[in-house]
């Protein structure tokens, strides 16, 4: 056996957890790395298993733990109610998603492997990895301990990745979160910690800002070295960013490890993927909601950081909501799904952000400066995040109006989800002293509401580097 340290699987099988069900899986990698063999204790009345991508036919040694060959068809491991131990096992060559790094890493997706019950909102899969101490795991799902590992229902927006090997992990603490942090070298690139862990750090503390935490307890973060066939992505530091919601949830990137730290730093692309996490997932063809309000955050945050200035967070709110304004003939966002994404995808980024500004400034003038957009996500997270389903925006909404003072959100929705193009800003800015010049802006000192303004894009003191 290679690589996944042990740990003690009996006492696992027998600690109670309180939940409706727990299932307990033993996962072996052979020492060549081609093969995983899985063992499932079940919880008592399942009758079938399923993977997500898999495919039935690629199982080899497919039995009850007793050695009686189990029925696989259709897409699913037939069982009788008094089958709770199943064995089988899985070539990893045959894996679509298998991508091998280096000789001794490589990325799989569980989808195509892992044979799991349906699953009810309170159940789990608990899953050790069994094997020597030389090799790491990098896996989305709940840490139990250092080997095992609580994978819960969730939303499956993609696929999401396991990886073994001899890879960095590194794990960054902050309010309300340890990222478990895989570093993934390009092959001939070693990407630098002094660059990558700053980065990461400070893009979660932008996040952990919005409401004193971050929304996710123990995010898997998966880092690659970017190149050839990899999101090379030309002059940027971050080519390309993007989270995942399966059985737990990731967020990875692609890097370019050449940069010096201040790119890094000055990149967006990490604090609009880790702003992601501040909403469930929404139906994909509502991706306006979910894009748009990571982009607002995106610049608003880095203004609170100090990246940019006030007017610079202000410029860019304005360049990009002309951009969508461009679009000719443009849906309502609610129909913008329905069209090829490069062309409405503006609209899609930043009529959400359009909406999210609307909500923030009304809640700020609303309530005195006592709530904002910040707050009620606050008690989004306290309620209801990480989700384990995927809500419909209309949905949101509602739940955002029932957990803030001022209902502003549905009446939003109601107003913009379905009506063509941008929402119209014009009276909104002319209140907060922006005076858009083309793709540039000027601030106004004498606006009603330009203490609104600088408070959506006030910087932290001192106790925010303490987060």
């Amino acid at each position: 056996m290679r690589v996944i340290k042990a740990v003690c699987f009996g006492l696992l099988l027998g600690c109670g957890v309180g939940h409706s069900a727990d299932h307990h899986y033993l996962l072996r990698l052979d020492q060549a790395m081609d093969h995983i063999s899985v063992e499932a204790h079940l919880a008592g009345g399942v009758t079938s298993l399923t993977a997500r991508n898999g495919d039935t036919g690629s199982l080899d040694l497919l039995t009850d733990c007793s050695g009686e060959r189990l029925t696989a068809r259709r897409g699913r491991i037939r069982l009788e109610s008094d089958q709770n131990c199943v064995r089988y096992t899985y070539p990893l060559q045959r894996s679509s998603q298998r991508v091998v790094l280096a000789d001794d890493v490589f990325v799989t997706s569980p989808s195509e492997w892992l044979w799991i019950p349906t699953l009810g909102k309170e159940d789990r899969v608990l899953i050790e990895f069994e094997g020597t101490e030389d090799l790491n795991v990098s896996v989305p799902w709940q840490m139990v301990d250092p080997r095992t590992f609580a994978l819960a229902p969730s939303p499956e927006s993609s696929r999401s990745n396991v990886i073994l090997g001899n890879f960095r992990a590194r794990t960054i603490k902050l309010p309300g979160t340890e990222l478990r942090v895989a570093l993934l070298d390009g092959p001939t690139k070693r990407l630098s910690e002094d660059k990558i862990l700053p980065w990461l750090d400070a893009a979660a503390r932008d996040v952990a800002g919005v409401y004193g935490r971050f929304p996710n307890p123990s995010p898997q973060i998966i880092v690659m070295a970017s190149g050839p066939g990899r999101r090379s992505g030309g002059g940027s530091a971050v080519p390309f960013g993007h989270v995942i919601r399966d059985g737990g949830e990731a967020v990875r990137f692609f890097v370019n490890g050449d940069k010096p730290l201040d790119d890094y730093l000055g990149d967006w692309t990490a604090t609009h993927e880790f702003a992601h996490l501040l909403l469930p997932y929404i139906e994909s063809k509502q991706k306006w909601i979910s894009e748009g309000f990571a982009s607002y955050y995106q610049n608003v945050l880095l203004a609170r950081r100090g990246v940019y200035s006030e007017e610079e967070a202000w410029r860019r709110l304005n360049r990009s909501f002309n951009r969508a304004r461009e679009i000719h003939n443009p849906p309502s966002p609610n129909d913008t799904g329905k069209h090829p994404f490069w062309e409405v995808r503006m609209l899609v980024y930043w009529s959400g952000a359009a909406v999210a500004l609307l909500a923030d400034v009304e809640l700020r003038e609303m309530s005195d400066g006592k709530e904002s957009l910040d707050t009620v996500l606050g008690r989004l997270q306290s309620c209801c995040l990480p989700s384990h389903r995927q809500w419909r925006g209309q949905e949101l909404f509602a739940k955002l109006d029932e957990l803030s003072t001022y209902k502003v959100f549905s009446r939003l929705y109601d107003e913009h989800a379905d009506s063509s193009g941008l929402p119209d800003l014009t009276e909104l800015c002319r209140k907060l002293g922006i005076k858009p010049v083309g793709d540039k802006v000027e601030l106004l000192d004498d606006a009603p509401l330009v203490h609104i303004r600088r408070n959506i894009m006030k910087q932290k003191g001192s106790s925010y580097a303490d987060f």
